[in-house]
């Protein structure tokens, strides 16, 4: 044999070792990148059940102006979570979470007409987080 046969024999060992290696380490990381994603819809769904909690602490203490600004910020992440429930066929949890909403919604029309009724809007939609919340655990 040839030296430069041996080289091309040692190349292509090399090359099948890194393609070996990239697929063992691809194929391990498939539980973490499940893992990843259900933290990360958790993280979604505690932020929004967060901003929620702080506009009805912002009904009760009369200041709708703070409280409609925490409904509104808990849209992002609860339209995110139902769309990440949706992309894993849960359909049932994306469901709420798009109830959850609507609720939200419906509190911040109601804080933007000083109504204390936005508190058990806000409630309703914090409920239906937490039921998708005890599901996904």
């Amino acid at each position: 044999m040839t030296k430069f046969k041996i080289g091309l024999w040692i190349g292509l060992a090399v090359l099948l070792a890194a393609l070996a290696g990239w697929i063992f380490g691809w194929s391990s990381t498939s539980s973490l990148r499940t893992e990843l994603a259900a933290k990360s819809l958790r993280l979604q769904l505690l932020e929004a059940r967060t901003q929620i909690l702080d506009a009805r602490v912002n009904v009760y203490t009369v200041n709708f102006g703070n409280a409609s600004r925490h409904l509104e910020y808990s849209k992002p992440p609860l339209e995110a979570a139902s769309n990440g429930l949706k992309a894993d066929s849960k359909v049932d949890l994306s469901q709420k979470l798009d109830q959850a909403v609507a609720f939200v919604n419906e509190a911040q029309q109601l804080a933007v007409k000083f109504s204390q009724d936005a508190n058990s809007r806000a409630g309703d939609a914090a409920r239906l987080i937490d039921e998708v919340l005890a599901a996904t655990r």
